[in-house]
């Protein structure tokens, strides 16, 4: 099989390589690039050792089974969640199961042109898909936002600050559940990206107030900034992936007589991945207007340059 190898920072390289056996196999249909890939791109990351495969935002047809998988058989179209968690942990008795120690995986990233796993991660992971469409490379972003918008809980406004594919998506969400969302954007081509959606581009919020602004981008001097746009008793999300041992400088009298609250949100648990499939069936028009591009893997450092240089939402790869 053609895959798409990681060799280090910017270097990229299509191999012939065997096609992976486990329980279960999958044909992949197409994949997304998410923020971490363009990241390990760029600099690197401690959990991506090269020579690696990256991306786990995709779908694809199941062409090999040794055993029963309940719901799936030969032959389906199916999302696939790269990890889901244990259901039985601590982490998971809490309610934060994204923070589960004990999830099963996919063993390999899927810019491939097939991937494997065990039964006992497909039984859980393995999503059956009614159509073979580009939107469903979204099930795994979109479970991401629906965890951030589980910790927001109930609001009738939005802020996100930080209008790249995953800020984007927010709005897209927020529209999709009929609140009030606008998008503060730097990129002159995000922004008149934005505008062409008619998602509302924030330009003067210092007077404005929000009951919940996303920070979906990793600039950590900009989070006090916001803090003060929050509603009383409204929520300010750290959405974007901070750098390691950076600092926040947080003004203590929002959190306290204010009652902000401040959270983090990290990855999806299952009935995130669950309830993004359901909406993206529910309504695919609305999200794939995030998708932009689409490149085959000889074509992937192009789709990576327009990434980093904020020329692109989603872009879509195909083997």
């Amino acid at each position: 099989m053609k895959a798409l190898v990681y060799l280090g920072p910017k270097e990229l390289e299509l191999q012939d390589m065997e096609i992976p056996k486990d329980d279960v196999v999958i044909k992949v249909k197409e994949s997304g690039i998410c923020g971490t890939d363009l990241k390990t791109f760029l600099k690197g990351h401690p959990m991506f050792k090269p020579p690696v495969i990256l991306g786990h935002e995709c779908y694809g047809e199941v062409v090999g089974m040794t055993s029963d998988i309940p719901g799936i058989t030969l032959g389906d179209l199916v999302a696939v969640a790269p990890y889901i968690e244990c259901g039985k942990c601590e982490m998971c008795k809490r309610g934060v199961p994204e923070l589960c120690k004990n999830k099963t995986y996919v063993e390999t990233g899927c810019f491939a042109e097939y991937i494997s796993m065990s039964r006992e991660h497909a039984c859980k992971a393995l999503k059956k898909i009614p159509s073979d469409s580009s939107v469903f490379t979204l099930i795994e972003p979109l479970a991401c936002v629906l965890n951030g918008f589980e910790k927001i809980g109930h609001c009738s406004n939005i802020l996100v600050v930080g209008g790249g594919p995953m800020g984007a998506l927010f709005a897209i969400t927020a529209q999709d559940k009929g609140i009030n969302v606008s998008v503060v954007e730097t990129s002159d081509w995000r922004r008149k990206y934005l505008q062409s959606q008619k998602i509302e581009l924030c330009d003067k919020c210092e007077e404005m107030k929000f009951d919940a602004i996303v920070m979906a981008v990793n600039k950590p001097e900009l989070v006090n900034e916001y803090l003060e746009n929050v509603e009383n008793g409204g929520v300010l999300l750290l959405f974007s992936g901070y750098p390691s041992k950076s600092t926040l400088n947080v003004d203590p009298y929002s959190i306290h007589y204010r009652e902000v609250g401040l959270f983090g949100c990290f990855g999806f648990a299952g009935k995130h991945f669950n309830e993004a499939k359901v909406l993206i069936e529910r309504n695919p028009k609305n999200y794939e207007r995030l998708i932009t591009h689409q490149f085959s893997f000889a074509e992937a450092k192009k789709a990576f340059s327009l990434l980093n240089h904020a020329q692109a939402m989603k872009i879509i790869l195909r083997s």
